[in-house]
């Protein structure tokens, strides 16, 4: 069964399955998908939770081992297996084909996967999961749905905005559904319920200023750990909010995660970057080296990190400091290479 990411809360509503796997390159819709799961699974008495993270040589025989050793008193799993990669690789393949076949016992299983070619996606072990389970599919929002889109997102705050807020609101977030939904946050902050004009919008949107933002990313780009550090100190202690900055960080991070995996499928580097288009096309000779610097892995890392950071923001992750794990990601990627 597949199904996309906004119709599984009304799937969820119906009952749970026992296998769901949430794939698609889109961070925000991936990470609301997993997140409405969770709570689904908790809500149903799965309150034991089991993360494994696949990545290089893995031993599968882990996640049998732990489910084969399940206890007639323990209390009801949730089991999380993320592939990062999208690329199990043979024993990988065999195991989640295995895993499929014979699903454990009182378990509701997720698991994590980036966009897939049609050629994964037709592939056995896919397939299996695919047959025994609901997919449900994080896909992009078109530019001409977004305005829309954003709509919904701002009703859910008690906002309205005219079309041409809307457009404006589009056009500033370039398609990252991450960036739009930070915004939207920013806004149900700054502003009273009921309507908002263009103008209230643009004051709002612009309280972070395009100098610091630009000297962010571009810091990013550079693999410059202590000027990144200097700006995200400069922005904590000036009182900006992290949902005012995030977008900035997570759009560069989200480039260099399409540019790298594009070159990782055999594209030519060259290539790829002939995608680029505005401010990006500007900086185009930095990205390139940061694209060659870093690995496919750190970069993965980097935008997990970021959905956390948003979800400390918002008080849903209890563990750990927003602005210190922004300030982990810039570190990271700048020691990275």
């Amino acid at each position: 069964m597949n199904i996309t990411a906004d119709r599984l809360s009304d799937h969820l509503a119906r009952g749970l399955a026992a296998l769901y796997v949430v794939v698609g390159d889109e961070p925000l819709a991936a990470q609301e998908a997993g997140d409405a799961i969770r709570v689904a699974a908790r809500a149903a008495g799965h309150t034991e939770r089991i993360v494994y993270s696949v990545q290089g040589r893995y031993n599968w025989q882990d996640i049998f081992a732990d489910g084969d050793n399940f206890s007639l008193f323990a209390e009801r799993r949730l089991a999380e297996i993320r592939i990062p990669s999208g690329k199990p690789g043979v024993d990988g393949a065999k195991a989640l084909e295995t895993y499929a076949a014979r699903l454990p016992a009182d378990t509701l299983t997720l698991i994590s996967l980036p966009g897939l070619d049609r050629k994964t996606m037709q592939s056995r072990w896919f397939a299996a999961l695919a047959a025994a389970g609901v997919v449900v599919e994080a896909k992009p929002v078109e530019r001409a749905a977004l305005p829309d889109w954003i709509e919904r997102r701002l009703a859910k705050q008690g906002l309205r905005a005219d079309r041409a807020a809307l457009e404006f609101l589009a056009d500033r977030v370039e398609g990252n559904l991450l960036a739009a939904q930070q915004e939207i946050d920013k806004l149900a902050l700054l502003l009273p319920p009921g309507t908002v004009t263009l103008a209230d919008i643009e004051h709002a949107v612009a309280d972070v200023s395009r100098l610091e933002a630009d000297i962010l990313q571009d810091a990013l780009y550079a693999g410059d750990g202590a000027r990144f550090a200097q700006v995200v100190a400069d922005l904590k202690d000036s009182g900006e909010a992290v949902p005012a900055i995030l977008w900035q960080v997570s759009s560069a991070v989200q480039l260099l995660l399409r540019l790298k995996s594009a070159v990782v499928q055999g594209d030519s580097l060259p290539g790829a970057m002939r995608t680029l288009w505005g401010r990006d096309r500007q900086r185009a000779p930095q990205i390139e080296r940061a694209v060659k610097r870093l690995g496919l892995a750190q970069v993965e890392t980097a935008l997990a990190d970021l959905a956390l950071i948003d979800r400390q923001a918002k008080g849903l992750e209890r563990v750990g400091d927003p602005w210190d794990t922004l300030l982990r990601v810039g570190m990271t990627l700048a020691r990275a290479g």
